[in-house]
Formats: C-alpha cells, structure tokens, sequence
C-alpha cells in the first residue's frame, strides 16, 4: 500500500512526542473456556504471602501453552517473583494432572515417573486420598552435576471450604502433601507436609509455601463459573 507524506510526517512527529507511558508489550492469549484444572494458555494467577501488604511485589504464575518435552507435549508453566524463576512442565490427562519437571534458574529437577499432583475430576472429594513413588533427578552446571533422590507422596483432601481472599470468594478443597524421601540404603531421611487450597476452574488459591491469591484472569473467564 502506498504511503502518503503526510502520514509519514505524522508517524515521525508521534515517535518524536515526549511521553511518560511506561506500558510494555503484552500478548492476550486467554481464549479458550477455562477447565475444571485450568491449564490454558495465557491463564495468569498472582500470589502475595498472608498478612503481606497488597502494594507489594507479587508472584506471578502463568501458563505459556504446549511445548515438547522429551519428545512428548507437556504445557509449560513460568512463575517468576519475590526470588522465583521457575519453568514448569505439566500434562492434565483423564487420570489426573501429572508434574514432569521443574527448572529453575540453571538447575533442572525431573520426576520419574511424573508426579501425580491431583486425581481426575470425578474423584475430587472430601477423604479422597491418592499418591506414588518417585525420583528426582537434579542436573545443574550444564549437566556436571547429577544426583538422584528417591520419595514417596500421598495427597488427601482433608477439608472443603468457602474462603475469602484478596482474589474474591471461593468454594475450595483443603489437600495435605506429604513426602518421604529416603537415603540410599532405604531409611527415611525426611518427612515433610504442606498444605494447598484449590478451587475448581480457578485453579490454587493458596500454594504450598502460604501464598494467597491476589488475582487472576481466569475468575469469571467463559465457563468458569466463579463468583
């Protein structure tokens, strides 16, 4: 198409404006209906810790759609914020939502086999229980460093609730993580319990490490259902 002088003169004056207009490039990609796990590309979550003030810098989760992992398709995941650098890979199949790797700022953790971080949709219930056996393999200074570590997981629901956060209202599942890892020689070095709260077609309203949710694009997105 031809370009008329005037037009270039009014491109050319704009680009030579002074502006105080910090926005930066962002790219909408929440589309699609949001699932009972969401996993869509472009969903987005920010947490904040309890009791942190709400001007403060947040954790920001989202997802950054499929890419291939071992010649698989597994749906990467980027959180970043308050010290967090961390690329995730995870599959969301009839049987449940599988983890297989974590990275994080030069070091890589992968699960073998993947693990099950929640059931399928159907079996998400108060006394619910589910878990497995897995190693880790961690790799780090370009794959110099390698070591296994060896663990066991149950998940249980153990409550549901209606909780008010800074987000909004939700109807969650309260679900206890527990982990057993063992030393070569089988003893158990370590038992650990976290707990999360999740909210069907939001996603986690409260991590493992205590941070709330502050917001997210995906409460009220096309088939959610959220308040």
């Amino acid at each position: 198409m031809a370009v008329t002088l005037a037009s270039l003169l009014l491109a050319l004056l704009a680009a030579c404006t002074p502006t105080t207009d910090e926005r930066r490039v962002e790219v909408e990609q929440l589309t699609d209906p949001i699932s009972f796990y969401p996993f869509q590309a472009g969903a987005r979550w920010e947490y904040l810790p309890d009791r942190a003030r709400l001007t403060d810098p947040t954790t920001v989760v989202q997802v950054l759609g499929p890419t291939v992992v071992g010649n698989e398709v597994w749906v990467a995941w980027h959180t970043r914020g308050r010290g967090l650098d961390q690329t995730s890979y995870r599959q969301v199949r009839d049987g449940g939502v599988f983890l297989l790797r974590e990275e994080r700022l030069g070091t890589t953790f992968t699960f073998d086999p993947p693990l099950q971080e929640f059931p399928p949709q159907s079996q998400l219930r108060v006394g619910a229980s589910w878990s497995g056996s897995s190693t880790v393999r961690l790799s780090a200074d370009g794959g110099k460093q390698q070591h296994a570590l060896r663990f066991d997981y149950v998940y249980t629901v153990v409550d549901q609730r209606t909780v008010t956060l800074p987000a909004g209202e939700f109807d969650v599942f309260v679900i206890d993580f527990t982990t057993r890892t063992f030393d070569d020689g089988g003893d158990v070095t370590e038992e650990l319990t976290q707990q999360t709260w999740f909210s069907p077609y939001v996603g986690e309203v409260r991590t493992r490490t205590g941070q709330v949710l502050v917001g997210s694009n995906v409460i009220g997105a096309p088939g959610t259902g959220t308040r």
